[in-house]
């Protein structure tokens, strides 16, 4: 082995270097996405950034007339890709080499625009040392047979809550477990769980694989003696989500009788009948055993179908044979066939067609609108949605040119955003358009004028931002309840911070925010936090990620020399007073005229989003009025349903997310497609799977173009 790392030391890094120098091959444009201006956002102290709207004249696109799609950058994988890549292609390989590698930039709000992803002598110095890293865990690791187990406090449930070891069911619904499975085959499902009995029956749970019933027991267990109860289930290979459900709640106040069901885990064990080390990641990258004197036929099988899931696509000929000479190169240079095998699936990983997300134009400087090929749209939807490379049914549908039909397309959205890696959607996208992702150890407060602060606060106001989200993706709500939803996710530190019923147990749970001053994601302490100083609010802040982050509507940055430092508090005058203060200089009115109407509205919620209703010892004051001109608000409430209700509001989400759909800010001349999936999304009931839909089934999702040469 040490001599092959000592050749692919020379050999390979040339190899790798060589092609990432030429990755712009003919019919790879690799020109910048926006024609030249990066229009980067300016970052803001909460460590989220947004990026400018762009304007400009409205195009048409009726009928079939193709308008500019656009081209996007040869675009590298950041570091999330990456590494769900390495998990997905290892088949749920537990190693994550992209942590080491350097934070990616942002623009336009985001860290997967591809203009901004460039490669440095250090990253791909890095590359190479994940590359063995992985290779050393994968040719020691099992992965998929066996038993996996999901403890239930781990899970998503709609009703109850975990409460210690035990996900608690208090009343009929169900908690959600997620697994993956590797193989193909005849799986026991088992659940250990036990009832709070009460009433003329025993607790009654069922087990669903997919949405599809395996079955309905009644639960004789009690606590002292929980059981284990068992299901047959015939499964294919895929995410795969399981969910327990409490069917026969009862509740006698009277008598004090509460019947309920505790689950605590489920385990998947199977399947059945695998020949031994049939489920080892190692025997899934080597499916075949070499025979002496045709190592080679073995040596291509081996590679032929690990690159082609690498890099996302058919392997040319000439590309496969290179690999196999690599192999044999090394393997003739007196090396064992395992370790010559390695040495090629290291340039695998290495190689730009890996690292990088490459999309192919027949005429690379021409202006004509071509579709993407099926394997370049499997992956653009699959990194949109999971952040990670396309599955086996979307290179199926790829491989059998299915995807080309918006049916189609429609259908594999329904079924990614069922999947467990929708989550990514949470983390990723809404993590940096809502700002949650800056919800970490940078965020820092008072101690003295904010005792109640700390880690397990902070913790939880991003688990109801999260949850929150999440309910979206999962749930087929209206993204214009974003901002007017009168539920939210709370536990006992949140419910104590906004005046809640205290919930049962110590998990979360969906309450109603009736009775407190509470709507929607304005109002949610983690926004509120993220959005204020250590030691006051800032309307500067929230009046801008207001207008960034909903209206699409930027302000200016400041005029050189002013200062931006924040007001000390002040017993005798509020934060409005001060900002008044501030606006009689012209050239910062010019700006705050705009933002500070917006970030008021907010004011009664302090910096760590409690509910207050004075400030500087005067009643707090958080009316104003939308931009140019736009509807007076009272309050929060008031702003937060003018804000929902307004098209604004919807054109500016289907901007943020087309953004991060196609890695690229909007141009002038996408303004036609953003106001048709706008509409198209709006038709309905302005989902979130409404929206997907609306945007991958757009010509300027599903096409590019090249992009002209300068002279």
């Amino acid at each position: 082995m040490r001599a092959s790392s000592r050749r692919f030391g020379a050999l390979g890094s040339l190899v790798g270097i060589t092609a990432l120098s030429s990755a712009c091959y003919t019919g790879v444009s690799n020109g910048r996405a926006d024609g030249g201006d990066d229009s980067v956002g300016t970052a803001d102290d909460s460590g989220a950034e947004a990026g400018s709207a762009e304007s400009g004249d409205d195009g048409d696109t009726e009928g079939d007339e193709i308008l500019d799609p656009g081209n996007v950058t040869l675009h590298r994988l950041n570091r999330v890709e990456y590494n769900n890549t390495i998990r997905d292609l290892f088949w749920g390989l537990e190693v994550t080499p992209a942590d080491d590698f350097p934070a990616d930039d942002h623009s336009f709000g985001f860290d997967n625009i591809a203009d901004v992803l460039s490669v440095t002598p250090l990253l791909f110095e890095l590359y190479e040392r994940a590359s063995e890293q992985v290779l050393d865990a994968a040719f020691t690791a099992e992965g998929g047979a066996g038993v996996q187990r999901g403890e239930a406090e781990d899970g998503t449930g709609d009703v109850g809550s975990a409460n210690g070891e035990v996900w608690v069911l208090t009343s009929n619904g169900g908690v959600t477990l997620p697994f993956d499975v590797a193989l193909d085959g005849d799986y026991e499902l088992r659940v250990r769980a036990y009832g709070q009995q009460a009433g003329p029956a025993l607790a009654q749970m069922m087990v669903e694989v997919d949405g599809v019933a395996l079955g309905t027991v009644d639960v004789e267990a009690v606590a002292a003696t929980p059981g284990e109860y068992a299901f047959d289930v015939t499964l294919a290979a895929g995410s795969r989500t399981v969910v327990v459900s409490f069917l026969n709640d009862y509740y006698d106040a009277a008598a004090g009788l509460d019947r309920n069901l505790y689950v605590d885990w489920v385990e998947l064990d199977g399947p059945a009948g695998l020949p031994p080390g049939a489920d080892d990641i190692k025997a899934k990258l080597l499916p075949c055993t070499p025979t002496a004197g045709a190592e080679a036929e073995c040596t291509r099988e081996v590679l032929g179908a690990f690159a082609e899931r690498a890099w996302r696509r058919p392997l040319t000929t000439a590309e496969l044979e290179g690999l196999v000479e690599l192999a044999e190169s090394a393997r003739q240079g007196g090396d064992p066939w395992e370790d010559s095998v390695r040495l090629a699936l290291k340039s695998v990983l290495v190689s730009p067609h890996f690292v990088f997300r490459v999309e192919i134009d027949p005429e690379p400087s021409s202006l004509t609108a071509h579709p993407l090929n099926d394997y370049e749209l499997a992956s653009r939807l699959s990194y949109f949605m999971w952040s990670s490379m396309p599955d086996d049914e979307l290179f199926a549908a790829a491989k059998a040119g299915e995807l080309q039909d918006p049916t189609e397309l429609q259908d594999h959205v329904v079924r990614m955003l069922a999947d467990p890696k929708a989550e990514a959607l949470v983390a990723n996208f809404a993590g940096q358009w809502l700002y949650f992702r800056a919800l970490g150890p940078n965020v820092v407060k008072d101690p003295t004028l904010f005792p109640t602060f700390d880690e397990e606060l902070l913790a939880s106001m991003r688990t109801e931002m999260e949850m929150f989200f999440r309910s979206f993706v999962t749930e087929g709500r209206s993204l214009r309840e974003l901002l007017t939803s009168d539920t939210s996710f709370v536990d006992a530190r949140l419910a104590a911070h906004y005046g809640l019923p205290m919930p049962e147990g110590t998990g979360f749970v969906e309450t109603s925010l009736a009775g407190v001053p509470r709507r929607g994601l304005l109002t949610q302490a983690g926004l509120m936090t993220v959005l204020s100083h250590p030691q006051v609010t800032s309307p500067v802040k929230r009046g801008k990620w207001l207008l960034e982050q909903l209206l699409c509507l930027p302000p200016a940055p400041p005029p050189a020399g002013v200062d931006t430092q924040p007001p000390a508090p002040d017993p005798d005058a509020s934060v409005r007073e001060q900002l008044e203060q501030h606006r009689l200089d012209p050239k910062c009115a010019v700006c705050h005229d705009t933002i500070d109407p917006l970030g008021l509205g907010l004011e009664h919620y302090d910096s760590i989003g409690a509910y207050r209703t004075t400030d500087g010892g005067k009643p707090v004051d958080a009316s104003g009025n939308l931009p140019n001109g736009g509807p007076a608000f009272e309050d929060a409430l008031g702003m937060a349903t003018l804000l929902g209700e307004s098209d604004d509001f919807a054109t500016c989400t289907v901007r943020h997310t087309m953004t991060y759909a196609l890695g690229r800010g909007i141009l002038p001349t996408d303004l036609a497609y953003i106001d048709d999936i706008t509409a198209q999304a709006s038709a309905s009931e302005f989902a979130l799977e409404d929206l997907v839909i609306a945007i991958v089934t757009s010509d300027m999702f599903r096409m590019r173009r090249g992009e002209e040469v300068s002279p």
